[in-house]
């Protein structure tokens, strides 16, 4: 099974309501502080370029709140999937190439934001 690694705050209300939930449903994780694991969670940082607890991961893909999940239950659905043998990985060209995809759009949309706005 994928080990999953949620990197919390003490004193974040989102981090606790994310781990009551995975205790609930019996989804094993690791828990890392950014107290105790300081230079590891400065490298998350680093590869996500958002600074947000909880940031979970799994099977080397990072999800971020508002980035990639919009809620507590959001959340653990997607690492429930993402754990279970219905799961299936995409090679890293579709996944890069979708990628690109979604910032092209959310640029777009930002910038077309930005011109009503100003008209």
């Amino acid at each position: 099974m994928k080990e999953i690694v949620i990197y919390t705050m003490d004193s974040c209300p989102y981090c606790k309501e994310i781990r009551d939930l995975l205790i609930e449903k019996n989804i094993k994780f690791t828990e890392k502080n950014k107290v105790e694991f300081t230079n590891e969670w400065f490298r998350v940082v680093q590869l996500t370029g958002i600074p947000m607890f909880p940031t979970l991961t799994v099977g080397g893909e990072y999800f971020v709140p508002t980035r990639d999940f919009r809620n507590p239950t959001e959340a653990v659905n997607i690492l429930e999937y993402m754990i279970s043998e219905e799961y299936e990985e995409w090679d890293i060209q579709t996944k890069i190439h979708e990628k690109l995809k979604t910032i092209s759009i959310n640029m777009y949309n930002q910038f077309n934001n930005l011109n009503k706005k100003n008209e």
